[in-house]
């Protein structure tokens, strides 16, 4: 019977690989029909124009669970492989620096190399086969260990090297590449309990700095950082520790073009800890998974904004509720894994969702 199990479990994801050669270090989804007007921040609540390839329904499968159980962990995509990186452990929110990395093609999961620096509450930005990690918390959350600190993984090598240090230690911010520049904005301050409005870019061609861009006016934490369009979007989070009812719906938009934010169409149920859960479809929508929300909760919703009509729609949602998850884009198939079903008890449910 194991075997039978395993084999369907196979199928059903190398039925969904799709024919999108395309993989980023985000989610790919197709959005449900909108509600309402552009800016107006409603979303609607079914799945109209979801289906994958001939109309088939969007549904979720439970694969592979992760070998080690832990929440509010980093994530990205190198080679096809989602990389599951940090986090926290347990209830009294112990830390590992241990990497495992799926791979969604044979349904398995492999030891990665060790992380360099911060556990939880790094940035993450693919840079295609590579990424960078940026800032984050150092041990225990509790002790607000903040980080200066940035590291590049290099595939070719295999290695891990420091990029310039930050301009001050900050976690939890809002990171995405456009072009060639790396952007950090808002986050915890270097005291690790301070909201930071500052808006950093660091060049990855070679400049040996961060440069300072034009603040975020709305500083928040614990939020989505994304890029779409040759726009560095900051969606949600919440402010300082306030888990119960600090969270901030807002959506903003910085446009390098003009050099100046924009607000955009607000979620209607804001949310915080989707740092690792927000992430850029291949059509350029952006999909952002669970999360935590008023009371200290975590979520279901699987929400997809589209900038272009500045609008927000969902996909099905979750299994089960989930908070500080990780979610990516293989293809056509979104997969989500780890995370927190009841706010401070970590998972290693592992989801894959086809065909989008």
């Amino acid at each position: 019977m194991r075997s039978v199990v395993s084999l369907g479990l196979l199928t059903f994801v190398i039925g969904c690989s799709g024919s999108d050669p395309a993989s980023s270090g985000g989610a790919s989804g197709s959005g449900g029909a909108s509600v309402g007007g552009a800016g107006n921040g409603e979303m609607t609540a079914g799945t109209a124009g979801i289906g994958g390839a001939g109309g088939n329904a969007f549904t979720w499968q439970e694969v592979t669970p992760c070998p080690v159980p832990r929440f509010e962990a980093s994530g990205v995509v190198v080679d096809e492989e989602l990389w599951v990186m940090g986090g926290f452990l347990s209830s009294a929110l112990d830390v590992t620096k241990r990497i495992d990395i799926y791979d969604p093609r044979t349904d398995s999961w492999r030891l990665g190399p060790e992380l360099p620096g911060a556990e939880t509450h790094a940035g993450v930005v693919s840079l295609g086969r590579d990424f960078v990690l940026v800032g984050g918390f150092e041990g225990n959350v509790l002790d607000r260990l903040t980080t200066a600190g940035v590291w590049r993984w290099n595939a070719t090598s295999a290695s891990w090297s420091a990029g310039p240090d930050l301009p001050s230690p900050r976690a939890a911010v809002f990171a995405a590449l456009i072009g060639n520049d790396l952007h950090a904005a808002g986050g915890l301050a270097i005291d690790g309990n301070t909201d930071l409005s500052e808006h950093v870019v660091w060049n990855i061609t070679g400049a040996n700095a961060w440069t300072a861009a034009p603040q975020l006016a709305n500083a928040r934490n614990h939020g989505g950082g994304a890029a779409s369009g040759g726009k560095f979007f900051a969606i949600s989070g919440r402010h300082g520790w306030d888990e119960v009812s600090g969270d901030d719906p807002a959506l903003d938009a910085f446009e390098p073009a003009t050099n100046s934010w924009t607000g955009r169409a607000p979620m209607s149920e804001p949310r915080s800890e989707i740092g690792s859960a927000t992430v850029t479809l291949a059509d350029g929508r952006l999909v952002t998974v669970g999360g935590s929300i008023t009371g200290k909760v975590p979520s279901a919703d699987v929400l997809v904004y589209d900038p272009s009509s500045d609008r927000w729609s969902s996909l099905p949602a979750l299994p089960i509720p989930l908070k500080g998850v990780i979610a990516a884009r293989l293809g056509n198939q979104l997969i989500v894994t780890t995370g927190s079903p009841t706010s401070t008890d970590p998972t290693d449910k592992t989801y894959v969702g086809c065909c989008l």
